[in-house]
């Protein structure tokens, strides 16, 4: 067989035409990259937003807050000179009194009631008494009219003067007996109740220094006892205020420093200027059970005539200030962050947080002064929080 003009047959191979697709299938696929670039969206990196202070220059306080009670510097308690019927006080808390104006009245008091056996004994006291005085008085009507015969006969001269002394010396020890008889018969009739009207004169109560009644310790008639009290008076315009501050931070305070009385029931706080730190110290245990040594701070306000109506024993806080500084390079203390055993701050560069290690000085709760680390105009992050590492992108929070 001849192969040389062989030839193969020509096979025409199909044309390929993409498939078309439906409606439906371009849907899922556009569905499906809009899903795909919300991924690369979702997890693309992004700056943080951060509140943001800048580094300034101003006033640095260090200060020490703690709960205190206004007093008022002179309180005179009013107490019964003697016993007796106290009458009633008219008077009420909050009036005005001057000094030397009479507050109170004390009366003789009723005796007490007497038992049957008491009283039974008291009626025989009395009995005996007046039995004695009238032997008494018959002693005394026999030395008068004996005395009358020997003066009689002394001046006739019929008795000696010796006689005429012995009978004058008998009349006076009748008479003195006779006395002593008849008081002997008045204290018995006191004893039983039995005396007529007895004084009623009055020992007026007066006021010691001038100014205002706070309270009433006894307002209603009764019988006191000498030393009783009766009511407390004071000057309201002469107010301080004794804070309870701890030792340890008491010890930080100087007299003559500037504090401030605050949570008295006004925004505005009022100056005052502490008067003196007393050098003991007392135990309090707190609301948590734990023993607490705390000193009293006597602060006194600035300007009594203008300051708010406060009264005795109330409520507020004092706010005392250690040290300041004027003019002073300062950062929040919202803006401090631990690093090791230094402090730092996340200073913003380029838009980044960068991790600054800064040396800081005095401070209080809002401002702390710095003495490296950072320059004026600088931004730094307030409340950076753990999740913020330094290099990441941030962006300041729009308010």
């Amino acid at each position: 067989m001849d192969t040389r003009n062989f030839t193969l047959p020509s096979v025409k191979l199909p044309k390929l035409v993409p498939p078309k697709l439906t409606q439906a299938q371009w849907i899922w696929a556009g569905a499906g990259a809009l899903l795909a670039a919300f991924l690369v969206w979702m997890l693309w990196p992004r700056a943080q937003a951060v509140d943001v202070a800048v580094i300034d220059r101003g006033l640095v306080q260090r200060e020490i807050t703690d709960e205190g009670r206004t007093r008022i510097h002179d309180v005179f308690v009013i107490a019964a000179p003697v016993g007796g019927a106290l009458q009633r006080i008219e008077l009420e808390p909050g009036d005005e009194i001057a000094r030397g104006q009479v507050v109170a009245a004390i009366a003789p008091a009723d005796p007490a009631l007497l038992d049957a056996r008491v009283a039974a004994e008291a009626r025989a006291s009395v009995s005996a008494a007046r039995s004695a005085l009238s032997a008494a008085e018959a002693e005394l009507d026999l030395a008068r009219r004996d005395q009358e015969r020997t003066a009689s006969l002394a001046a006739q001269g019929f008795a000696s003067r010796a006689a005429l002394d012995g009978a004058n010396a008998a009349l006076r020890a009748a008479r003195a007996n006779t006395s002593a008889r008849r008081a002997e018969l008045e204290r018995a009739q006191v004893a039983a109740g039995l005396s007529g009207p007895r004084a009623r004169a009055r020992v007026e109560v007066r006021s010691p220094a001038g100014g205002r009644v706070l309270r009433l310790l006894q307002e209603s008639e009764a019988v006191v006892g000498a030393g009783a009290p009766l009511l407390e008076i004071g000057d309201p315009h002469d107010l301080e205020v004794v804070a309870e501050f701890l030792s340890q931070d008491a010890v930080l305070l100087s007299a003559g420093a500037a504090a401030f009385i605050e949570n008295w029931g006004g925004e505005a706080s009022i100056p005052a200027r502490i008067a003196r730190i007393e050098p003991f110290a007392h135990t309090k245990v707190s609301a948590l059970g734990v023993e607490e040594q705390r000193v009293n701070v006597i602060v006194r306000l600035e300007a009594p005539s203008t300051a708010p109506a406060l009264g005795h024993l109330f409520r507020v806080d004092v706010r005392a200030i250690v040290s300041q500084q004027e003019n002073a390079l300062r950062t929040p203390t919202d803006a401090l962050v631990r690093d090791g055993e230094n402090w730092a701050v996340f200073r913003i560069e380029r838009g980044r947080a960068r991790l600054t290690p800064v040396v800081i000085g005095e401070g209080g709760e809002r401002f702390r002064a710095i003495t490296s680390g950072l320059s004026e105009g600088d931004r730094v992050i307030l409340f950076p929080g753990d999740a913020l590492e330094d290099g990441a992108r941030v962006t300041p929070r729009r308010n």
